[in-house]
């Protein structure tokens, strides 16, 4: 068993050691050759914005208050013979909030954004774009590698910004009509118990999905070789172990509020 764990430990450092190399040296190489191609850079950003936010709003304000009107009234339903409006809005806060729009948001933009990037660099590289690129005297890692990964995360941010907002407007209209308690005595009672520190952890959530889930799409969309059949592949790699590292940093994130509170 030990051995296990010993072995999954390393694979585990192995592969975030990898990804943090590979996002310095996406960083790296922006502030080497800045501000050469810098248009390309800005053009490919707004088309990642473009696909992975805008192209994403209605989807996401329709999770957001589906979660909200399920997720608010039944906890509301749940705890009014056990506890006051404050229980039922601390509840709320924590799950909700904190867990599961951040965690839903991150998964549907990997399956529907993530998977989409591995395949376009792939295929990039196999038609031998970046060569073209490097030919032209413009470094590829940042004007497409590195602005996937700044895009990417701008978006995600966002997206799970008004996820929640959403979630939590549609849960104080529910309230109103499935309950009997009033919108308005929520959100006073919500707010009152919602926090910096929880409004933190959302961001810090947001953002280590937002960097994370992009670096790994993009790592895995430059290591095909040279066949086409590969790409599918690598799509599964690259989603799978997006699900896995947005897990435990979710973990990791949880545990250390655990220990401050």
């Amino acid at each position: 068993m030990k051995k296990i764990l010993d072995f999954l430990f390393e694979r585990i450092l192995g592969t975030i050691y990898n990804l943090v190399s590979f996002l310095y040296i996406c960083l790296e190489s922006f502030f080497k050759n800045f501000p050469k191609g810098i248009n390309l850079f800005i053009n490919t950003c707004k088309k990642q914005i473009y696909f992975t936010g805008i192209q994403a709003i209605s989807v996401t304000t329709y999770i957001g208050v589906f979660m909200g009107m399920v997720v608010v009234t039944q906890i509301a339903s749940f705890i009014t013979g056990i506890g006051d409006l404050s229980t039922i809005s601390k509840v709320i806060t924590i799950g909700l909030v904190r867990e599961i729009i951040p965690l839903i948001i991150a998964i549907i933009t990997i399956t529907r954004s993530g998977s989409a990037i591995t395949s376009e660099l792939n295929l990039m590289k196999i038609n031998n774009e970046f060569l073209t690129f490097q030919s032209l005297g413009i470094n590829y890692i940042y004007t497409l590698i590195l602005s996937r990964i700044v895009s990417f995360t701008i978006s995600l941010v966002g997206l799970i910004i008004l996820a929640t907002f959403m979630s939590i407007l549609s849960g104080g209209i529910s309230l109103n009509l499935f309950t009997n308690i009033a919108s308005e005595d929520f959100f006073n009672a919500f707010f009152y118990q919602i926090s910096f520190f929880d409004l933190l952890l959302l961001l810090l959530k947001s953002l280590f999905f937002g960097i994370t889930i992009p670096t790994i799409c993009c790592f895995y969309g430059l290591v095909i070789k040279k066949s086409v059949t590969e790409i599918p592949q690598l799509n599964t790699k690259a989603v799978s172990r997006c699900f896995y590292y947005v897990f435990i940093i979710n973990i990791i994130l949880d545990m250390l509020v655990v220990l401050w509170e």
